[in-house]
């Protein structure tokens, strides 16, 4: 069977970039290790447009082939420090996984995700602090929170954040309307991805998103990460 290389849903803090409805939730143990759970669902018309741009869309795979190859999200994500504990495509277009890691840290301390300042994770007199910063400063970096992401999708969606001279959100919704179409264009507009963070203790400070109880929650839209017309930012702290 042909896939689509895989969107890895299971990256540290983002599910797929074409994903409409994604969800990530990150525990943390006292210790420092935890869990990763992600489901992620790429609607049908925004599917039938996104495989007809990838490599599933060649000559000769099916119409129904799998937009998410497990095994790939396997491989990269244990490179990157996260044992598989499930990995299933319940549909063609979604995605459900649960990962493990062993440091949270270390699982951040990637040199090249480190470098590109995207996510930092780092601890001082005992407090424990996770920030994430997306802007067109670092977006040529953000294929590397979707590791085996296929660059033909990329390249289709032509998003702004990582052109020199890029065009404004309304320009670049009339270019995704021509592209996809008008159903597609509306999936994607509404598309958001939900993050939430359980930390181990009571939070003690946070931004760009909202707390209950242990639970720090960031909604970033999907629209918003393609254009970066200003930084997308969060940050959440424990003892």
């Amino acid at each position: 069977m042909r896939y689509l290389p895989a969107l890895p849903a299971a990256a540290i803090l983002l599910a797929a970039l074409s994903s409409c409805a994604a969800g990530l939730s990150l525990a943390v143990n006292p210790d420092g290790s935890g869990t990763l759970a992600v489901d992620a669902r790429i609607p049908d018309a925004a599917a039938a447009r996104l495989r007809s741009y990838a490599a599933a869309g060649t000559p000769g795979s099916a119409p129904t082939a799998p937009l998410f190859d497990t095994a790939a999200v396997r491989r990269e994500t244990a490179r990157r420090g996260l044992a598989a504990v499930s990995v299933e495509t319940p549909t063609p277009n979604r995605f459900r996984g649960s990962f493990s890691f062993r440091s949270l840290a270390e699982l951040a301390a990637d040199p090249e995700l480190a470098e590109s300042g995207i996510l930092r994770v780092g601890s001082k007199d005992g407090v424990t602090a996770l920030s994430f910063r997306l802007s067109r400063d670092n977006a040529r970096s953000l294929p590397l929170l979707f590791p085996g992401l296929d660059p033909y999708v990329l390249e289709a969606l032509s998003p702004p954040a990582l052109d020199p001279y890029p065009v404004s959100a309304s320009e670049y919704r009339e270019m995704l309307q021509a592209l996809l179409g008008t159903a597609a264009l509306g999936e994607l507009d509404s598309a958001e991805i939900r993050i939430q963070v359980r930390a181990p203790d009571p939070v003690l400070r946070h931004a760009g998103g909202a707390v209950s109880d242990r639970t720090f929650t960031a909604v970033l839209h999907l629209m918003d990460i393609l254009v970066l017309e200003k930084p997308m930012e969060f940050s959440v702290s424990w003892r």
